[in-house]
């Protein structure tokens, strides 16, 4: 199963998102929080456990982001993944996005991603964000993305998305429709919600997805079918600039040669200054 783009078991970093992460991302317009000249890192482990015959994956990923200006955010990652399974494989990826603040209302992130192995990650990744500001606390982004795996499995993939943001909270939604040149058409909807802590600087985010895009399982004999998945993380500060991220998730998978199940775990730390 590739991995990269997996949401609760289906994907995005920097979206994420996709493609990416088992745990999915905040919305691209959350990360105007990061202040002009400044950075934050972070460094997480997640492991996803399959049932049945489907194996394991492991990614562990760092990143940092930093606040050149007013208007633009830059963001690199580097992860290492392995897949477990009928054979084992294993990657390197490497990701860059820039956020840019073009007026008060319309924003953009570009992000493109490079892997060592298309049966691990995607091979190459680029896409396109652009939101705007509706009205108070309402973000509409519209995206696309473009993904190769290699041996010419490609996927295409365009996003509607919004965001609304209020006092101590946000809630989001995103559908997105896939076109791959080996399992077709599928789409997913990702509903979110953020509470942050009164006080404390802690939050807790809770995502829900349901959809048919299988073919990011790599099922090579059940390109067909449906999945639905939870997660919950919490972001817990515990020393000055530093805090602690945890979270679970479960994604169902049913397809016509039977259904399994994922269960992830992730852990890791955040820096900020």
């Amino acid at each position: 199963m590739t991995f990269a783009r997996l949401i609760c078991g289906a994907v995005l970093f920097a979206c994420a998102t996709a493609g990416q992460a088992a745990t999915p991302q905040t919305p691209p317009a959350a990360a105007k929080t990061l202040k002009a000249r400044s950075m934050s890192s972070s460094v997480r482990l997640e492991y996803t456990d399959f049932s049945k015959l489907y194996g394991s994956r492991t990614v562990l990923t760092a990143d940092s982001k930093l606040g050149t200006g007013q208007a633009t955010r830059f963001i690199v990652s580097a992860s290492a993944g392995e897949r477990t399974g009928a054979a084992t494989n294993r990657a390197a990826q490497a990701s860059a996005a820039i956020d840019h603040d073009w007026t008060e209302r319309l924003s953009s992130q570009t992000a493109a991603a490079a892997a060592t192995s298309g049966l691990v990650f995607a091979r190459t990744t680029v896409g396109q964000d652009i939101s705007y500001k509706l009205g108070r606390g309402l973000v509409a982004t519209a995206g696309a993305r473009y993904s190769s795996y290699g041996l010419g499995n490609n996927v295409a993939s365009w996003s509607g998305a919004a965001a609304y943001y209020l006092r101590g909270a946000f809630v989001s939604y995103r559908y997105s429709l896939y076109a791959s040149n080996r399992f077709g058409r599928s789409h997913s909807h990702l509903a979110s919600v953020r509470l942050y802590d009164r006080s404390g600087g802690g939050y807790t985010q809770l995502w829900a997805g349901h959809g048919t895009s299988l073919y990011e399982v790599e099922l090579p004999h059940s390109p067909t079918g449906r999945f639905t998945s939870i997660a919950v993380q919490r972001h817990q500060p515990i020393a000055g600039a530093v805090g602690l991220n945890v979270g679970v998730n479960e994604a169902w998978y049913a397809t016509p040669a039977g259904a399994f199940r994922g269960t992830g775990v992730v852990g890791g730390l955040s820096f900020s200054r």
